[in-house]
């Protein structure tokens, strides 16, 4: 039943019929999916549980980023970091970080880094002096604030797709019929992420909203993440999920403006504009 149900919204799909709906039952039914996908797990439990989220990848990643602006912040209030510190905020930034930024970083592996780390940690520990690279590599992750979006459009729907056919929903051969619901992917997935909130660990809320990015001017969704109260409010803004949809084509500039509470939207033709 659900196999035929999943077969018959995905030929509507590739006939060209854009309906909400449509998405909003394949990635609620794809999240319990085995073997499942993080990207579509995550936007199927946006689309179960859209008001508010207190698991997933997203909220994972934001909670990484707290402890890495908190303890960066941390040591412009003239706050005495402790090893337990630099440890704690080390484990967050190597979550961030990915690979590839590592090696573009610093020129070595991930393994690597995590050696010098910890050897660095130990010497700091003990008061013994760190070698260059284990200064370095001290700096970059236990002293540093990092951020790095979760997932982006083209992996999701990499996912999204290949989910489909593992399932049966989607011939192998449909694959490139397929490929013009992509954008309207993209656009669900914004819509479903923005206003919607994170529950962070500290028991405050992220708020998601639609951004642009400001080099390109590709859609993206931000999270306003709390990082202190003292000695004033203090929030930092970095992107969890990015895009290859052009802001200017693809979205109503209203709801990019306002930075009060995020305006309700909706998808219209290949845009996202103000709920009407």
């Amino acid at each position: 039943m659900l196999q035929e149900d999943h077969k018959r919204r995905v030929a509507r799909l590739i006939r060209g019929e854009r309906k909400v709906t449509d998405l909003h039952n394949l990635f609620s039914d794809l999240r319990m999916h085995q073997p499942g996908r993080a990207s579509v797990q995550e936007i199927g439990h946006f689309a179960a549980h859209r008001h508010e989220r207190d698991a997933g990848i997203s909220l994972t990643r934001a909670n990484d980023i707290l402890t890495s602006a908190r303890l960066w912040h941390q040591q412009f209030n003239l706050t005495k970091l402790t090893t337990d510190h630099l440890k704690e905020a080390g484990r967050a930034n190597f979550r961030i970080m990915p690979d590839e930024r590592i090696k573009e970083r610093l020129g070595i592996s991930r393994q690597t880094a995590e050696q010098s780390f910890n050897k660095a940690i130990r010497k700091f520990d003990a008061g013994k002096p760190l070698k260059d690279r284990e200064s370095q590599v001290l700096k970059v992750f236990g002293l540093s604030k990092m951020w790095q979006f979760v997932f982006d459009d083209k992996t999701l729907w990499r996912d999204f797709v290949d989910l489909l056919v593992a399932e049966g929903a989607l011939a192998e051969e449909s694959r490139s019929s397929f490929e013009s619901v992509s954008t309207f992917v993209s656009l669900y997935a914004l819509n479903i992420m923005h206003g919607a909130r994170l529950k962070m660990a500290s028991g405050k809320m992220a708020q998601l909203r639609l951004a642009a990015s400001e080099e390109f001017g590709f859609l993206r969704i931000k999270a306003q993440i709390p990082v202190s109260d003292t000695p004033k409010p203090l929030t930092t803004s970095v992107p969890i999920f990015e895009t290859a949809l052009m802001a200017d084509d693809h979205c109503d500039p209203q709801i990019l403006t306002i930075i009060d509470e995020p305006i309700p939207a909706e998808i219209d033709g290949d845009r996202l504009v103000a709920l009407g």
